[in-house]
Order: C-alpha cells, then sequence, then structure tokens
C-alpha cells in the first residue's frame, strides 16, 4: 500500500518509496525531482516565481528548490542520479487590466527551470501551460509523474 502524502500551496514534500506525493495546481508549478538510485523524491509547489524576502522560502522558486535539493543531499541523494519533472504554470486568469496575473504561470515555470540549471538537475518532462487545473501524483517507486488535467490523464515514465 502506497503512503499518500500531500503537498499544499507552498510547500514542499519529501518521501521515499513507495509513497505518492500529490498536490493540485493552477498557475502555480509543482516541481518533482527524484534520485533514481536511492527511491527518494521531493515535491515543492510553487506559488511564486521570485521571493521578495518575505521569510517563506517554499513559496518561491528561487528559494524552495534550494531547500528541496539540499534535503534530498542530506538524505544521502547525489545530484547525478536526480533529475525533475514539472507541471502546471497555467494561465488561469484572463484580465485584460492585468497581463502580470495572466503571465505568472509562464514566469513561475521558467524560475524552475532557470534554478533547476543551477544545479545541473536535467527537466526530463514537462507539462506546463495551458488553462486547465492540474492534479500531480508522483509515484517515488519508479519517478512516473500522473498528470490529471482537462478531464485527461498523462503518464510520464522518463527517469
Amino acid at each position: 500500500m502506497n503512503t499518500l502524502i500531500n503537498v499544499g500551496v507552498s510547500q514542499i514534500g519529501f518521501g521515499t518509496n513507495p509513497a505518492v506525493l500529490r498536490t493540485i495546481l493552477g498557475s502555480c508549478v509543482g516541481i518533482c525531482v527524484y534520485d533514481r538510485m536511492k527511491k527518494i523524491g521531493a515535491m515543492a509547489h510553487i506559488l511564486l516565481p521570485n521571493n521578495p524576502g518575505d521569510g517563506i522560502r517554499e513559496k518561491y522558486a528561487d528559494t524552495a528548490i534550494p531547500i528541496l535539493v539540499e534535503r534530498l543531499i542530506k538524505e544521502g541523494c547525489k545530484k547525478e542520479f536526480m533529475s525533475a519533472k514539472i507541471a502546471g504554470g497555467a494561465s488561469m486568469f484572463k484580465f485584460s487590466s492585468s497581463i502580470t496575473l495572466g503571465q505568472i504561470g509562464d514566469r513561475n515555470v521558467e524560475e524552475c527551470k532557470k534554478v533547476l540549471g543551477k544545479y545541473g538537475i536535467p527537466i526530463l518532462n514537462e507539462d506546463t501551460g495551458g488553462s486547465s487545473g492540474r492534479v500531480l501524483d508522483f509515484f517515488l517507486e519508479d519517478g512516473r509523474l500522473r498528470v490529471k488535467a482537462g478531464g485527461e490523464e498523462k503518464l510520464y515514465y522518463k527517469i
């Protein structure tokens, strides 16, 4: 029986095989990082791209991803065995008066890619953009990611 770990907005979840990390996203981005040798993974639910210094580091891509990676390293994971999958970043709001709200999903995705790139962690799968929210299930037994969006389900297996 798999243990289900729910990851809320501005949270980071950690687990080991056979746990499943789950989150629900709109314009937020879910970052899933997996060590294929240890079968340990983590998921961050990013609300915004950049931390203005408000103290909630898990809320922002530029400060949450370092927390996530450092925790995996503390658990004995190695960067050369880590890979990432990202999903979310939908344009949930259509306001003609505010272009920035409509672009927050794109900015979240961009910042996640930038920070993961700094760590040298490859993004193997990406399910981003669009206008539908998503439910992510990240299976730590094999690193697969199931994305449910708009009545469809996709599976990403690459590790």
